[in-house]
This record gives C-alpha cells, structure tokens and sequence, in this order.
C-alpha cells in the first residue's frame, strides 16, 4: 500500500435467515482495528450466532487487522456462534493464507472458516463437518 494512501474502514452489516452478513470496505490495518473490533462487538451483542464477513473491498490487511477477525471468532465463540471468511482476495487472502487463517477450522472445527465466496460461506453452515 502507497505510504500516501488513507488507512480508512467502512463495516456494514445486514441480516438474512438466521446469518449476519459483514461487507468490510477499506483497510484493516493498526489505525482502523479498533473500528473494526468496535463494529464487530455491536454485531455480535446484538445477537448474531452466524456471521459472513466479506472481505472483497478490503484492499489491505496487517496483523492488526487479522487481530480484529481473530477476537471476532473469540466473542462469537463465547456465544456458541460461528464466523465464516468470504471474498477475500489478493495481497489480503495471501496474508490471511499466510497466517495460517485457512487452517483455523482444523484447529476450531466450522466454527471458523476461509471461504471464496458468501455462497460457499453460507454452505459451509450447513455442512456436516461443522461441529
């Protein structure tokens, strides 16, 4: 990312039989995580259990930014809620892959997910893998 490039985060959110879906829009990056973790929390207290969030307009992601899908799948497991990853693409599904983030359901069962698509991530609730 260009050093004169704006670090800013857009998170909205909408609900549709039983899943919450995310569209994070900007960067996740040290100066937005708070937004994000802030946005995720108001998400998560207002009783969603299954929740998509589509990364196809986050153009960047640090571990700060990772930070913030990290405790996103921390609260939702305190509720017994799941949280599955859509659309992630370039330099931020490298760094997710990077990271080991496609690895997590091995570690978590379906609680936690990469997924290529919402469709996927939505299929992937239903799967008899999840735990």
């Amino acid at each position: 990312m260009d050093q004169g490039t704006r670090h800013a985060l857009t998170v909205t959110s909408h609900e549709h039989a039983g899943i919450t879906f995310v569209k994070m829009h900007g960067s996740l990056a040290a100066t937005t995580a708070e937004q994000g973790m802030e946005e995720m929390k108001k998400i998560v207290d207002a009783g969603a259990k299954k929740i998509v969030i589509n990364l196809a307009e986050v153009d960047y992601i640090s571990s700060g930014g990772i930070r913030v899908l990290m405790l996103a799948h921390k609260q939702l497991s305190n509720v017994h809620g799941e949280l599955k990853i859509a659309a992630a693409k370039g330099m931020v599904k490298e760094a997710l892959e990077a990271s080991g983030f496609n690895l997590l359901n091995r570690v978590y069962g379906g609680s936690i997910q990469l997924c290529n698509t919402e469709e996927e991530a939505v299929a992937a609730f239903t799967s008899p893998n999840r735990r």
